[in-house]
């Protein structure tokens, strides 16, 4: 749309996916950062939990019914210009993955999930990320 070409992916770059919730009380948006490397497996991810029938309030809190709205791929850096907007701050994605497999673990200790191949793999994925094993550490 803006002339922007595909540029090859560097190794050591940062990704970063905008992610809305329109319907969030704390922030609307939220910058997801993760290594270059590693993106397809986390895009495709969320865009899986995107999709499911667990992407609602009742299930992922204020982030619930999120929407993927950009993807930036491969970037060296990035600056924040406004440092009291906290939406303006990119969200590691193994907070991101905490915030959201906290919600998820405390749901299911309650019984209030039930059993599903979505959940166990989306718990998963999220269990690698938090703790650092999906994202190679630098």
């Amino acid at each position: 749309m803006f002339g922007f070409g595909k540029k090859a992916k560097k190794p050591d770059g940062i990704d970063i996916l905008i992610i809305k919730a329109d319907e969030a009380k704390n922030r609307n948006i939220y910058q997801v950062a993760f290594p270059s490397l590693v993106a397809n497996d986390i895009l495709s991810m969320l865009q899986k939990l995107e999709k499911s029938k667990l992407n609602t309030q009742n299930v992922l809190g204020e982030i619930g019914g999120f929407r993927i709205v950009t993807h930036l791929e491969a970037l060296t850096g990035y600056d924040v210009l406004d440092d009291a907007d906290i939406e303006a701050h990119p969200v590691e994605i193994q907070d991101f993955a905490n915030m959201l497999l906290r919600r998820l673990e405390a749901l299911d200790e309650n019984g209030d999930l039930g059993e599903s191949e979505d959940l166990a793999f989306i718990m998963g994925e999220l269990t690698m990320l938090r703790d650092g094993s999906f994202v190679p550490q630098t």
